[in-house]
């Protein structure tokens, strides 16, 4: 037998598999490292975003702000979708210095079944409503059986407060639909290149400087909308400003500006946009009823007007008379 031959033999094949373990070693560090690497980079992701997915963020705002006007209902062709309905009793337009739209009361109520709801009020934007698409649907006033609807802007809501609703559908108690306000927003939007991301909103509101986020907290939901925050700019033109709404813990929202970060919380922005008073439209009467008693009062008072009237001609006369012959009757003498 040839020992130097066998011996080096056993040498390359132990150095052959010697290189082969470092190398799989090798992979299997670098795949640790990897995995390791990706695990804490999405374990810092979501502490960042306090829990919440960042694929879900909504992508960047593109627009500083949107301004808006109101439109004239009355021209244009605006009123030929309500004014051609045979089912249309009476239109009202409004037009001030803070408003302009209009109200329309109808004929017969539209009965809105609970079962169908979404689709029903659907139909009913598609039969009535001008640029109905344009809408998103709000809440629903229980107490004053009002539903309220939202204009928008690329599918991002311009949010207002109850009272001054861009369109609201009034509704009698057997869940019917007797009349509807609308008003409709012209808007021009200029872009920006200094709006911060979603993510920054986020960690606006984790900023100890601000001291809202805690460290066991969660974002449940993160969205963006319109506000208006500043006065008009002139006769019917407004600016609304972009803003990322931030819910906490499924129950607390917050607006960040998205171009200064500022932090706001929701009732305050809703409380200041509160425009009570100013946008309030003319009121829409559940039936008939209402102006045949407003009738029936004017009736009666034009007859007591008539009686009255009659009345004081009646005594006028007897005090011209009585007076009348109370100064012949010396000259008779």
């Amino acid at each position: 037998m040839d020992w130097a031959r066998t011996k080096t033999i056993f040498i390359l094949v132990f150095l052959l598999l010697n290189t082969f373990l470092f190398y799989s070693y090798l992979e299997q560090q670098i795949e640790y490292q990897e995995s390791s690497a990706s695990q804490t980079g999405d374990e810092e992701s979501e502490q960042r975003l306090y829990g919440y997915a960042e694929e879900d963020l909504p992508d960047r705002i593109e627009q500083l702000h949107l301004e808006a006007s109101y439109v004239d209902f009355e021209s244009g062709g605006r009123s030929q979708k309500v004014e051609g309905n045979s089912n249309v009793n009476d239109v009202t337009y409004i037009s001030n210095e803070r408003l302009i739209g209009m109200s329309a009361t109808l004929e017969d109520p539209v009965k809105i079944s609970e079962d169908n709801r979404n689709e029903d009020l659907a139909s009913f934007l598609s039969d009535y409503v001008w640029n109905a698409e344009d809408y998103e649907q709000g809440q629903m006033d229980e107490e004053l059986n009002r539903q309220y609807y939202y204009q928008t802007f690329d599918d991002k809501q311009i949010y207002k407060p109850e009272a001054s609703a861009q369109l609201e559908l009034v509704f009698n108690d057997q869940n019917e639909i007797v009349g509807f306000r609308q008003s409709y927003f012209e808007l021009d939007a200029t872009p920006a290149d200094g709006t911060i991301p979603a993510e920054d909103a986020i960690e606006a509101l984790g900023n100890p400087s601000n001291g809202i986020l805690q460290t066991n907290d969660t974002v449940s939901n993160v969205s963006v909308g319109y506000f208006n925050q500043v006065t008009p700019q002139g006769e019917n033109v407004y600016l609304y400003t972009p803003m990322y709404i931030v819910e906490v813990n499924g129950e607390t929202r917050y607006l960040v500006n998205a171009r200064t970060q500022r932090v706001q919380s929701w009732e305050q922005v809703m409380e200041n946009n509160d425009e009570e008073g100013v946008m309030v439209e003319p009121e829409v009467p559940e039936n008939g009823s209402d102006l045949e008693e407003e009738a029936e009062e004017d009736g009666s008072d034009s007859g007591e007007e008539a009686e009255e009237n009659g009345s004081d001609q009646e005594e006028d006369a007897e005090e011209n008379g009585s007076a009348e012959n109370g100064e012949e009757a010396p000259a008779n003498e």
